[in-house]
């Protein structure tokens, strides 16, 4: 059972090819998944239809890392997932990653991983359409008549769309579920206070 042409694309990027094979099929059911055993192949697969890449860092061309920013340009900012072999050291404190596994890493944390980079990417684009059109709403309100507006079919699609936002702009367990990560989150938030 393959994912529809509507699934978010999903390039994985792994030297080895019995990992990129178990990583695809674990992916399959749920994404569109592309696969690269190379840095070089990864860039001729990306494109701004993908919208994660779970990228290696040990590749045969080089260190995965070394590439983010090709990836962003040609995926349009698609989210990654670094899942390697080396710990992380120093260095990923000023990458453009979005989540870093170890390896090994069984399917099951693969996808709950990918889902939740997803669920992520879907959520960021809500909130920021959330907020376009609360602005929106929040200047007609300033400048018009309460009746007027009423009767404005313009202004009404307006609220329903943020109506219908509302209840996807509230964080689920997918994005911080992971109890470890939710703590640094809400520590790194208290902090800032």
């Amino acid at each position: 059972m393959g994912a529809d042409d509507t699934a978010p694309v999903v390039l994985v990027t792994e030297d080895d090819p019995e990992l990129r094979a178990l990583y695809a099929t674990r992916l399959e059911s749920r994404y569109s998944v592309r696969t690269a055993g190379t840095a070089a192949d990864a860039l001729d697969a990306a494109d701004p239809a993908v919208a994660i890449v779970v990228l290696d860092r040990r590749l045969p061309d080089g260190d995965g890392l070394d590439y983010l920013d090709d990836l962003d340009n040609l995926t349009d900012g698609a989210l990654v997932a670094a899942v390697t072999g080396i710990n992380p050291g120093l260095e990923i404190a000023t990458v453009d990653i979005d989540d870093y596994l170890v390896k090994p890493v069984d399917g099951e944390r693969l996808v709950e991983t990918v889902d939740a980079l997803d669920e992520r990417r879907t959520y960021e684009r809500d909130v920021t359409r959330y907020y376009a059109l609360a602005s929106r709403r929040a200047a007609l309100e300033a400048a018009h008549d309460p009746a007027a507006l009423r009767d404005d079919e313009r202004y009404e699609t307006l609220r329903d769309e943020l109506d219908d936002l509302r209840t996807s702009v509230t964080p689920s367990a997918a994005i911080v579920e992971d109890h470890t990560r939710a703590s640094a989150l809400y520590r790194d938030l208290s902090a800032a206070e």
